[in-house]
């Protein structure tokens, strides 16, 4: 009876969730704001910096500048950024929009200790890097390289690959048929 007991709870035990596999979507999702997404030039030189999600940092015959993702909505609104440069900035602002939101639902999943939340934040930061790539090409070309300078996205593929790890990694409740759903169709079977 008593090795009854330790069966089932070891069974128990050994089909709980490990709570440290919500920490560590959350805290790669965190270290993603340190990578910088590209490091660029404008024109022949004229300005070059680095870019991480929420800022940039940028050298110009201007002088240095430190620029917070929300400054270019300002840039935009009052005219100084038009045209494609203007696009590139607000789909920069919804990449970093992107990417603040999947920390939030990762912290949501940590909180709750599902791995739904997880596979919608792995989603969602695919999409912010998939911006980011989008943004590259709609600012310097299709080949990172134009007129307006050249971009190399160093951290877009990083944050590409992580997404995509925290969307394959493996949770009972994320899952698309239920326990009970997948006992109705036979192993050799295809829902």
């Amino acid at each position: 009876m008593r090795s009854d007991t330790l069966i089932s709870g070891q069974r128990v035990i050994k089909n709980m969730v490990n709570p440290s596999r919500f920490e560590h979507p959350l805290i790669v999702q965190c270290v993603l704001f340190l990578i910088p997404v590209n490091i660029f030039v404008i024109g022949d030189w004229l300005a070059a910096g680095v870019q991480w999600i929420f800022f940039r940092y940028q050298q110009s015959f201007m002088g240095n500048s430190f620029i917070v993702f929300i400054k270019d909505l300002y840039f935009v609104q009052e005219g100084i950024i038009r045209g494609r440069s203007a696009v590139a900035s607000e789909m920069a602002v919804a990449a970093t929009f992107f990417m603040a939101l999947a920390v939030f639902l990762l912290f949501t999943a940590y909180q709750r200790k599902s791995g739904t939340w997880v596979k919608a934040a792995a989603i969602v930061s695919m999409g912010g890097g998939c911006l980011y790539l989008i943004v590259d090409m709609i600012q310097y070309g299709v080949f990172f390289h134009g007129p307006a300078g050249f971009v190399i996205p160093i951290g877009v593929p990083v944050i590409l690959v992580c997404g995509w790890w925290m969307y394959l990694m493996k949770f009972p409740d994320a899952t698309i048929l239920k326990s009970d759903e997948t006992e109705l169709f036979d192993e050799n079977e295809t829902p």
